[in-house]
C-alpha cells in the first residue's frame, strides 16, 4: 500500500525525492509504530491533487498539518497511521549546512534533521540528488559543534538569565503542574541535546531517548536512567523534587567537565 502512494507520488513533477523515516528506517518499529514518509519537493503539491491519490488508501486523513512541519495525517486501509512529511529541499538542506558546516546550535533536537536525512532509506531519488546529499553530510561530528552545543545548552539549564533550573523549581513551588510540564520539557531537550553531543551522535528526535542512550552512548551521567525517572515520577508531587533537577545537572557537569578537559 505505501509501494502504491510512493509510485504516484513520483509522477509528480514537484517530487525530488521520498524516503522512510523514524522507527521503520532505523529498525526500532513496534506494533504501535506508524511509518513516516518524506517527500522532498522543489515547490508545494496542491492539496486537491495529493487528496485524489490519498483517498483510495486511507480511512480517514488530515490534510496540511503543520504543527511540526508540513504534513498529511492518514490512517490507512489497515489501520497503521501514515505520515507523510514534505520538505522543501533546498531549505531543508540548508538548515543541515548551518548545523553541520557553521556549527550552529538550536533549542533542541539540534542535529535530529541531520539525523533524518542520514538514516531515511530512499524510496525514490530523482537524479540521485538525495543520495549525494546523504554522502556529503556522512561526515565524522565536529567539534566545534559539539562545543557549541554543550555551552548553549548549560547556558539554557544553569547559567542563563532565568535558567531551567529556576524556572522549574518556581514551578514546583506553586505547585503549577502545566507550567512543571512545560519547563521539564524544556530542560529535558537541552538534556538530551547535551548528551548526544557529548557522545557525537545525531539526535534521533522525540520518542526512547532514555533507551537509545543507554543503548548507544558511551558517556552518561551517573544514575542517568534513575535520576530521570525520580523526577518525572516527583515533580507534580513534591517541591523538593527540584533538588533532583540539581543532581541531575551536577553529574552532567561532570560528565562534560571530564570529556572536554
Amino acid at each position: 500500500m505505501v509501494q502504491d502512494i510512493f509510485n504516484e507520488f513520483a509522477k509528480f513533477s514537484q517530487v525530488r525525492a521520498m524516503a522512510v523515516g523514524g522507527s521503520r528506517a532505523v529498525k526500532r518499529n513496534d506494533e504501535f509504530s506508524d511509518y513516516d514518509v518524506y517527500v522532498y519537493v522543489t515547490e508545494t503539491i496542491p492539496t486537491r491533487e495529493r487528496l485524489d491519490i490519498l483517498e483510495p488508501h486511507c480511512r480517514s486523513m488530515v490534510m496540511d498539518n503543520h504543527y511540526r512541519e508540513h504534513e498529511d495525517v492518514c490512517i490507512m486501509d489497515d489501520g497503521i497511521e501514515l505520515n507523510i512529511i514534505y520538505r522543501e529541499m533546498d531549505g531543508f538542506l540548508e538548515g543541515i549546512a548551518r548545523v553541520a558546516e557553521q556549527y550552529e546550535p538550536l533549542d533542541g533536537c539540534t542535529t535530529g534533521m541531520w539525523h533524518s536525512l542520514l538514516t531515511g532509506r530512499i524510496a525514490y531519488d530523482k537524479g540521485g540528488f538525495l543520495a549525494a546529499a546523504k554522502e556529503k553530510y556522512t561526515i565524522p561530528y565536529p567539534q566545534q559543534l559539539k562545543d557549541n552545543i554543550i555551552s548553549h545548552h548549560m547556558n539554557l539549564i544553569k547559567y542563563g538569565i532565568p535558567s531551567f533550573m529556576v524556572q522549574m523549581e518556581k514551578a514546583m513551588k506553586r505547585k503549577d503542574m502545566v507550567n512543571i510540564n512545560q519547563c521539564t520539557n524544556r530542560f529535558l531537550n537541552s538534556y538530551f541535546d547535551i548528551v548526544f553531543a557529548l557522545n557525537e551522535k545525531l539526535h534521533p528526535g522525540e520518542k526512547r531517548l532514555m533507551q537509545i542512550c543507554m543503548e548507544e552512548c558511551k558517556i552518561l551521567p551517573v544514575n542517568f536512567e534513575l535520576n530521570i525517572r525520580l523526577l518525572l515520577n516527583s515533580m507534580f508531587k513534591d517541591p523538593a523534587a527540584s533538588a533532583v533537577v540539581a543532581v541531575i545537572v551536577t553529574e552532567l557537569e561532570k560528565v562534560v567537565g571530564q570529556a572536554l578537559a
